[in-house]
């Protein structure tokens, strides 16, 4: 797996075009955690803690997801590529 390192706005072009269930590292409030989109909007990205994914027995579809804004979002998983902001 390889990383890049990004600007915060080279981050946010690279999340516009991306389709649900790419892997991403948010930092919310001093808690970082991993999580997968759902839905990307123009405010914010919608996205399903893998903790939620990991521990959920119901139906597909059946977890709600929470709107985290473009700044919380620190790195994107793509294809095995690692684009960060983490080293700002």
């Amino acid at each position: 797996m390889s990383v890049v390192h990004v600007s915060e706005e080279e981050l946010h072009a690279k999340l516009e075009k991306c389709i649900a269930g790419e892997r991403l590292l948010i930092d919310h409030d001093g808690n970082r955690f991993s999580a997968r989109i759902q839905h990307v909007g123009l405010t914010g990205v919608k996205v399903i803690p893998e903790t939620l994914i990991k521990n959920s027995t119901g139906d597909p579809g059946d977890i709600n997801g929470v709107t985290v804004p473009y700044e919380d979002i620190w790195e994107l998983e793509v294809k095995g590529v690692v684009y960060s902001r983490l080293a700002e």
